[in-house]
């Protein structure tokens, strides 16, 4: 098999799970594989105290470190389009599959989508089979990168909602937590329009 980040080619260790199709097939050499490291849980209700969005996001949770190799992957991936490695992380994303909450994807600027001709968030969640619903609208196109903690908590939002989402809980899906404030914006653009739970997974935390 060829690995699906550097290309080299690798025997898939045998095993019993995989024999019986219980575990989907190695797409990465162990080399490329051994280097992806976990998220630990960091703090993350803090900056946001005394702030309209304070409360807003009920939770967060990320998969993995924003390591020297996971940015050249994501790089890899989203702006060398490199569609295929959403594949890589399938078994991360499958638990979502038991997920009763409404799953919402992060989306992009509609001008941006053209450009990239994919959303990164949204096939992450089709290489596990993820169902998911499009209910949020980006409006603005705002990048957070070099700007003070008080631009970033007083920047105009970059959301709407789009569908009824009254009394339903929501998972939000996206792929990068760096200051939260995509996150935050959207979380308090559902709870405006009347959603119970606002919950967050992403694939990397900065």
């Amino acid at each position: 098999m060829k690995c699906l980040i550097c290309s080299s080619s690798f025997l898939e260790i045998a095993s019993w799970r995989k024999l019986f199709l219980i575990k989907p097939p190695q797409l990465v050499c162990e080399k490329c594989s051994s280097k992806f490291e976990k998220a630990e849980e960091k703090e993350w209700r803090n900056e946001w105290v005394g702030t309209i969005y304070e409360g807003t996001l009920d939770s967060v949770h990320s998969i993995y470190r924003y390591n020297d190799w996971m940015k050249q992957v994501y790089r890899q991936y989203k702006f060398q389009l490199d569609v295929e490695l959403a594949n890589i992380f399938k078994s991360d994303f499958l638990p979502l599959r038991k997920v009763q909450d409404k799953i919402v994807p992060i989306p992009l600027n509609p001008e941006k989508l053209v450009v990239r001709s994919f959303s990164q968030v949204d096939e992450l969640l089709n290489a596990a089979n993820v169902p998911f619903t499009q209910v949020l609208s980006k409006t603005l196109d705002q990048t957070q990168v070099g700007k003070s903690k008080k631009e970033r908590v007083s920047s105009e939002l970059i959301f709407t909602v789009t569908q009824d989402v009254q009394k339903q809980n929501i998972l939000l899906v996206d792929d990068l937590y760096t200051t939260g404030t995509t996150l935050h914006h959207a979380a308090y653009a559902l709870k405006k329009a009347g959603a119970n739970t606002v919950n967050a997974l992403t694939l990397i935390r900065a």
